[in-house]
């Protein structure tokens, strides 16, 4: 159950897709928008860890399109949002405010949503979970102990996207982003952009 755990908590802390909407939301918006984005992301882990352990794999198996058309839409949305920051990092900075003007502007409803979409049509979150519970299911396992891993994994998982929300919040990494905001959405745009083309790649119809 812990081996289980500690690779789904390696696997939340590195870089990715959901660490950058999170950080980039906080940075540009505000600590509660940066915390609508984590909780939509971390309800999106819950559901697909629960899946994971009532059976994801199956469902996988028995409708083989889902994986592909899953893949594409989550790449699409990838590029989709590449396209606003690279569009925000090509607009001029605005004057009155002095910082470039905003990707969309993010309350905590629409950081949420945009963190389900996110992580929702991200077919990797879906193959890294049955990867990690199947591993965890090898061994028949009571009703408690699946409760228990998914509840270390998604409050570990909350306490994660949280902390970088607040983190990227603070006034001083707020001010470095109204400086240098335009280049660091180039750079995201470019990650994302390669994030999507990589997943596109992963396809086998």
């Amino acid at each position: 159950m812990l081996a289980a755990a500690l690779i789904y908590i390696f696997a939340v802390i590195s870089p990715g897709p959901n660490f950058l909407l999170v950080s980039r939301f906080a940075a540009a918006n505000s600590i509660r928008a940066g915390v609508g984005a984590s909780m939509g992301i971390v309800m999106v882990g819950l559901m697909f860890s629960i899946s994971s352990v009532t059976g994801l794999a199956v469902l996988i198996d028995n409708y083989p399109w889902f994986s592909p058309i899953a893949t594409l839409a989550g790449a699409i949305y990838l590029i989709y949002i590449a396209f606003l920051l690279a569009r925000s990092a090509m607009k001029s900075a605005d004057p009155a405010a002095g910082k470039p003007q905003a990707m969309l502007p993010m309350g905590f409803w629409r950081a949420w949503r945009t963190g389900v979409l996110i992580n929702l049509t991200n077919m990797k979150t879906i193959a890294f979970m049955v990867s990690i519970f199947a591993g965890f299911l090898a061994v028949e396992r009571s009703l408690l102990e699946k409760a228990a891993v998914i509840a270390i994994c998604s409050s570990f998982e909350i306490l994660w996207y949280s902390s970088v929300a607040l983190i990227f919040g603070q006034s001083l990494v707020q001010s470095l982003y109204l400086r240098y905001g335009r280049q660091i959405d180039a750079c995201m745009a470019v990650f994302l952009l390669l994030f999507a083309v990589e997943t596109l790649l992963m396809i086998r119809w």
